[in-house]
C-alpha cells in the first residue's frame, strides 16, 4: 500500500483481529475501515469495533498524576512509553489474490504481526453495496453494535460525499432489523 500503516496485528481469528497503533499514527475511529494485506497478496477488510489505550503491562496499573498529557511529554515521557493504544476489528470482507472482493468472512485469520492500514474513501465505496457485512455486524451481541453502525452509516455518507447511499445501506439494514423498528429508527436518527 502507499500510504504508511497505522499499527500491526497482535491478536486474530477467523472473526476479528487486534492490532497495536503506531505511537506516530492517529487512532482510527469507531466504524472505520482496515485493511490487512497478507503475504499472499490477498488482503482482509474490517470495521474498527473498539480502541483501548493501557499498559504494556496489566501487572503496572496507571495511576493520576495531575499533569497535562503535554506536562507528562515533557516532565516525565518514560510514563507515555509504558502505555499503549489497541483497536480492535471485526472482519467484514477480503480480497482474493485474484481480485475478487467478498463481504463474508475469509477462510483463514490475518497473520500476527501483519500491518494495518486505514482504508481510503475509495476504498468505502467499493465495500459498498450490496452491504451483506451488515449481516455480520448485526449478529454480533459483544460489542456496541448499533454505535458502530452508526458511525459505519456516517462513513458511507462522508465517502460518498451524501445521504443517497446510506439510504441503500439503510434499507440492507432495515431487512436485518426488520422486527425492531426503534432500533432501527435510533441507527438512522443518529447517523444523519
Amino acid at each position: 500500500m502507499s500510504t504508511p500503516a497505522i499499527g500491526e496485528v497482535v491478536a486474530a481469528g477467523t472473526g476479528e483481529f487486534t492490532a497495536e497503533l503506531f505511537r506516530e499514527a492517529q487512532v482510527p475511529g469507531l466504524g472505520s475501515w482496515v485493511q490487512v494485506e497478507q503475504e499472499d497478496m490477498s488482503s482482509v477488510f474490517g470495521l474498527v469495533c473498539q480502541v483501548e489505550m493501557g499498559p504494556y503491562d496489566q501487572n503496572r496499573c496507571p495511576v493520576a498524576l495531575r499533569r497535562t498529557a503535554a506536562e507528562l511529554q515533557q516532565e516525565m515521557p518514560h510514563v507515555l512509553e509504558l502505555l499503549r493504544t489497541t483497536f480492535r476489528v471485526i472482519v467484514c470482507a477480503h480480497r482474493s489474490r485474484q481480485g475478487d472482493l467478498r463481504q463474508s468472512l475469509p477462510l483463514r485469520p490475518v497473520q500476527i504481526h501483519q500491518f494495518a492500514f486505514a482504508c481510503d474513501d475509495e476504498w468505502v465505496r467499493r465495500l459498498g453495496e450490496p452491504y451483506d457485512y451488515l449481516r455480520i455486524l448485526v449478529s454480533r451481541q459483544d460489542i456496541p453494535i448499533d454505535e458502530v453502525l452508526v458511525a459505519v452509516l456516517r462513513g458511507i455518507a462522508v465517502s460518498h460525499g451524501g445521504y443517497d447511499e446510506v439510504v441503500r445501506a439503510g434499507r440492507a439494514l432495515s431487512r436485518l432489523l426488520r422486527d425492531d423498528h426503534e432500533r432501527l429508527q435510533s441507527i438512522l436518527r443518529r447517523a444523519v
